[in-house]
């Protein structure tokens, strides 16, 4: 079985557990920080960043000197620059380089580019870090001045009537603003979202009706494959009069979302026509969906408006301090790595663009560790191909689309890419991509996901494609909060995703009640080749999902799921490995793109031969490529804890093994109702070749990179009483 050990840099448990207010101490430290992409050594030069800084000047001096010749650099691009002269000209003296910002606000409207010259070695990194205890933020914002109170009759007849005497104005063209983006159509908000509004340093919400939920599609006059859709409420008539209507939401299915813009609004009929491409998946009657991007539906703090035509915007301000700070996203991202080795961001905060705040491209060894990212339109990281780089001890939430995106590895060669996502924490993410935009997203080979939390987001939290990617010891709530059929983690389709291992993590309170119901892990549509081991998942609608042959799901506690374990294959004729179903229609090509008779397939996998031969005899397969369902706990939910849609599997089916599972028998938890899921050493589940849990590694844990600790967090109780709307 693949193995992959994360490497990580923390403070034991029992000693950081009672920790309080700690914000940043640990950054007096950071040049010596042991990280795994190689030790930190004495720097060999130091440049300075300021506020207060030209980037005329060395950027040596920490503080101007008296005569104003020298002193600190003003910008990141600058510093960047200046490590190029002196490498350019010889005069970069040996050793590691650090970069130091003082605490600050960085207007940064366009990337800041490095290139493999910009690189640092394993022995000299180039860092780029806040100062001790200094709050440096990067920002894609530009800083709005001079809010006026709205006076235009014009305007002011379109609100409605509780928003007027509230909603401020002012001119973004007055400020030299002409660029507001366009709002995305479609799944996600890549690469770039429309023009956002920041408020502190919180994301505020473009006027949309309803304020909170959905209304319901009452009918599709053209069918499902249709471009209408008609309403019942009346607040749709109003709209007829707004520049640029916009719809999101659910229109066909619980599992998939889009966005769309509105072509004309028929009030006689009370029928919507949306512009083309419009809703992916089409419209049926029942389908979720909310109004947005409207002027007249400026209803209550917190939400705004953006007149492209004019340049005007208008804000009803939430109740905060009369000095916030207001910001718009105008940069479409802070910095991008091209073929960049050996280099770290440390203690920086990223923020308010509408593309990714970090964009990485090839090259080795490449950190970022102890930063803040947020109110970004598209995602938080976005990582394509490249060696052993690494995101660490982050926060990251107010996303557009997801958390982490990366591609790399090589699937065929099984080649591992050794990037390693460790200790971050990330929540509030896909605000635009309600469906399929994950908190951490991978594509490939020999990745490690590890110790992550993961909590508040509208579909699922870690989505997979690959092999031998390493998923162990994260924390997962509150997700797939408004979707159906998903899973905290997902994959699906591909009988030859051998290698990956999900395991010690723990999934909890996933109970949204619809009647496409979620799982903990969808292994869905013929997903094979998983190690699902010494997992908690407690209070689920559905534990696992499963709908293939040669998935392990060993050593794993279930406690009140409804019910723990389904499948939906019977997989017990031959025709079953030819599926004609159109999402399982190329399973068989990936399966004859894997050369399972040669190595390093044949010594790995040697059951995928087995799987080919019984594909092309039309015989049913060897024990060895069965599921096992083996040395399980399960506890309250369901009674019939294992379920299946065609036929209950029993050991004696030709897809699953199930064998030495305690069900229905009192554990012996620790403390249950205080959320200790540990077993007392007189458990009846160690009779049946059950091993304890690793409960102390799941989590998030003390670090010196950690950008905040200790970390908290509310679950979201969607369903208190756990029942769902059944199929």
């Amino acid at each position: 079985m693949f193995r992959n050990h994360c490497a990580r840099t923390f403070l034991p448990r029992k000693i950081m557990r009672h920790a309080s207010g700690i914000h940043r101490l640990f950054w007096l430290a950071g040049l010596l920080w042991t990280m795994g992409s190689g030790t930190t050594t004495a720097a060999g030069l130091t440049l300075h960043v300021s506020p207060q800084g030209k980037d005329v000047w060395s950027g040596q001096p920490a503080v101007p000197n008296a005569a104003q010749t020298d002193g600190p650099l003003a910008t990141l691009q600058g510093a960047r620059d200046e490590l190029r002269r002196l490498r350019h000209s010889g005069h970069l003296p040996a050793g590691a380089v650090t970069v130091e910002f003082e605490s600050g606000r960085y207007e940064q409207l366009t990337p800041v580019v490095f290139t493999q010259e910009d690189s640092g070695t394993e022995a000299a990194p180039v860092v780029f870090t806040a100062a001790p205890n200094a709050l440096v933020r990067l920002t894609g914002g530009v800083e709005l001045r001079q809010f006026q109170d709205l006076n235009d009759a014009s305007v002011l007849l379109r609100l409605p009537e509780a928003a007027r005497g509230k909603v401020k104005t002012l001119s973004l063209k007055a400020q030299g603003l002409n660029d507001y983006g366009v709002e995305p159509v479609g799944t996600s908000a890549s690469p770039v979202s429309g023009m956002q509004l920041i408020y502190g340093d919180d994301v505020m919400t473009l006027a949309r009706w309803p304020n909170d939920g959905y209304i319901e599609v009452a009918d599709i006059p053209e069918g499902p494959n249709g471009n209408t859709f008609t309403y019942t409420d009346e607040h749709p008539s109003r709209w007829v009069d707004e520049i640029d209507p916009r719809g999101q939401g659910y229109w066909a299915f619980d599992w998939g979302a889009s966005a769309i813009a509105f072509d004309k609004i028929n009030t006689a009929t009370k029928t919507i026509r949306q512009k083309v491409p419009g809703s992916n998946f089409g419209f049926n009657k029942g389908g979720r969906w909310f109004g947005y991007n409207l002027l007249c539906e400026l209803d209550m703090p917190g939400e705004y408006y953006v007149d492209r035509r004019s340049g005007n915007l208008y804000f009803w301000p939430p109740d905060k301090p009369a000095n916030t700070r207001a910001e718009v996203s105008v940069g479409t991202g802070i910095v991008q790595l091209d073929n960049v080795s050996r280099v770290q961001f440390r203690g920086l905060t990223m923020e308010n663009c509408r593309g990714a705040a970090v964009s990485i491209s090839n090259g080795e060894s490449v950190t970022v560790a102890g930063c803040t990212m947020r109110n970004m339109g598209d995602r938080a990281v976005t990582i394509h191909g490249g060696k052993s780089h690494r995101i660490a001890g982050c926060e990251m939430y107010h996303l557009g689309d997801g958390g982490i995106m990366s591609s790399a590895g090589d699937e065929q060669t099984l080649e591992h890419c050794g990037h390693v996502y460790d200790n971050n924490h990330i929540h509030d993410y896909a605000r635009f991509s309600l469906t399929y935009g994950a908190a951490i997203q991978v594509i490939g080979c020999g990745h490690c996901v590890s110790h992550n939390l993961i909590h508040d987001g509208p579909h699922v939290a870690v989505l997979f494609r690959g092999r031998e990617n390493l998923f162990e010891y994260n924390e997962i709530h509150s997700v797939c909060l408004y979707s159906g059929e998903m899973g905290a983690f997902y994959a699906g389709r591909n009988w030859t995703m051998v290698g990956n291992v999900l395991r010690g993590n723990y999934i909890h309170d996933i109970y949204n009640p619809r009647p496409q119901r979620n799982r903990a892990m969808m292994l869905d549509d013929g997903v094979a080749g998983m190690r699902v081991t010494d997992n908690l998942i407690v209070r689920v609608a559905e534990g696992i999902s499963l709908s293939a042959i040669d998935n392990v799901i060993e050593n794993n506690v279930f406690v009140d799921c409804h019910p723990a374990i389904t499948g939906w294959q019977t997989w017990g004729k031959p025709e079953d490995f030819a599926p004609d179903k159109w999402s399982n229609a190329d399973m068989l090509e990936l399966l004859a793109k894997v050369p399972v008779d040669a190595a390093p397939w044949k010594q790995r996998y040697p059951h995928l031969a087995m799987l080919r031969d019984a594909i092309s005899d039309h015989k049913l397969r060897a024990p060895e490529t069965r599921t096992r369902v083996e040395h399980n706990v399960i506890w309250g939910g369901l009674q019939e804890w294992m379920q299946h849609y065609q036929a209950y599997p029993r050991s004696t089916d030709t897809w699953l093994i199930g064998e030495n599972n305690l069900a229905g028998v009192d554990p012996l938890f620790v403390d249950p109702a205080k959320g200790d899921y540990r077993m007392k050493p007189a458990s009846p589940a160690f009779k049946t070749g059950f091993k304890p849990l690793p409960i102390d590694k799941m989590g998030l844990y003390a670090s010196t990179e950690r950008v905040l600790w200790p970390v908290k967090n509310e679950v979201r109780i969607v369903c208190p009483n756990l029942t769902y709307v059944k199929p």
